[in-house]
């Protein structure tokens, strides 16, 4: 079988999420795995069993004595978003796969992705930003929402009075901190704890990354919370129970949630894809109305910035969000409504079914197939 080196980019829990689902389903065909990766990328990877695990900035000097280890042996490197090692592997002659699950939100043109041999696009929202000239790319294969099919629990099986909360990765190395540019996980809960009532729940259950699992627990220690950084399985097994799920509005975790038919309410968006996010989830009526902050403040076109601005002009108006306590309320009263309107949850269901449906359906087979028959063709053992 095939050895694959694996990357995911340092941002949050998506990049890495999205790479885990594959790479669980290419260790159960039987290929060997080894992943490299820091910060939020390396939380998630480290708790999941099926790979190798090397814990290197790949975007360091220290990755150039990695690479020469794990280069010659490997097959090809699979990268989710990090362009560090992909580049690195072009230079060293590697096969190179890149998966993409936010080809829309790139502001430059993807001329730079014909360099790699197989460019595999997850369909989330909308065509990039280069009005879909990608499609014709020879190396380019779009897939629908690549999400784990474990199937979806019975209602009766489901638990009837349990909340999941997730914050995801909740910051990204050299875009924003917790704790320097944004307070947001700990200002939400505090809106939960104070405005919401959680007493219909038997378990609230909390899940963000190691170091803001942890000051969530230091500063709520008593109550009905649980904390804790899960792994991917670990995530989805607490998903697939839940009564309802409140989340960032990401990509990864709402995609799956719909996939497992769960109820789904959002938070505000806590970086500025999430507010691009949840205007499109908006648009297909799987929004509470009243959390998000364009319903508080000016709209934001986001799109229209390059990137790097993008993420300026939402935290400046985020930070507005956490210090307005008339706003933070009116996004608590929003919460408190949706979590307590369980007659709705049903259509919230059949709407993100219907979402998942408009992308093309479950597209994990497909990229499994891409990667196999990518290796196939490259004379790589499969």
């Amino acid at each position: 079988m095939a050895q694959l080196v694996m990357t995911a980019e340092n941002f949050a829990f998506g990049p890495a999420g999205k790479l885990i689902t594959v790479a669980e389903a290419l260790a159960e065909r039987g290929h060997e795995l080894t992943f490299v990766g820091c910060g939020t990328a390396y939380q998630l990877a480290s708790r999941t069993g099926c790979w190798d695990v090397v814990k290197c900035d790949t975007a360091s000097p220290a990755f150039s004595s990695v690479s020469r280890t794990l280069f010659p042996s490997a097959d090809a490197l699979l990268s989710c978003m990090d362009r560090p090692s992909a580049a690195a592997a072009r230079r060293a002659g590697l096969p190179t796969i890149w998966l993409d699950p936010l080809t829309w939100w790139w502001d430059e043109s993807a001329d730079w992705s014909w360099d790699f041999d197989l460019c595999i696009a997850q369909r989330s929202i909308r065509p990039g930003p280069d009005g879909g000239d990608r499609r014709t790319q020879r190396n380019l294969l779009e897939v629908g929402p690549i999400v784990d099919p474990a199937p979806a629990e019975s209602s009766a099986a489901r638990g009837s009075a349990g909340l999941l909360v997730n914050f995801g990765g909740g910051e990204a190395a050299g875009w924003y901190e917790v704790g320097k540019d944004t307070d947001y996980p700990f200002v939400l809960m505090e809106v939960l704890d104070s405005a919401v009532d959680l007493s219909a729940f038997e378990a609230v259950t909390v899940t963000a990354n190691e170091r803001i699992a942890f000051e969530l627990r230091r500063r709520w220690p008593d109550g009905p919370f649980t904390f804790g950084c899960l792994g991917h399985r670990d995530f989805i097994r607490a998903l697939r129970q839940a009564s309802v799920f409140l989340t960032v509005p990401g990509l990864e975790a709402p995609l799956e949630a719909w996939t497992y038919e769960v109820p789904t309410v959002f938070m505000p968006p806590s970086n500025s894809s999430q507010y691009v996010q949840l205007d499109e989830y908006r648009r297909h009526g799987l929004v509470t109305e009243g959390v998000h902050l364009r319903d508080h403040y000016d709209r934001l076109e986001l799109m229209a910035l390059p990137l790097r601005e993008r993420s300026s002009a939402f935290l400046a108006q985020l930070r507005e969000w956490e210090r307005d306590g008339a706003t933070r309320a009116a996004v608590g009263e929003a919460l408190a409504r949706a979590l307590a309107d369980r007659e709705r949850w049903p259509d919230l269901v059949g709407r993100g079914s219907g979402f998942i449906e408009g992308l093309g359906g479950n597209g994990l087979a497909a990229c499994l197939n891409a990667v196999e028959g990518f290796l196939a063709l490259r004379g790589r053992s499969t």
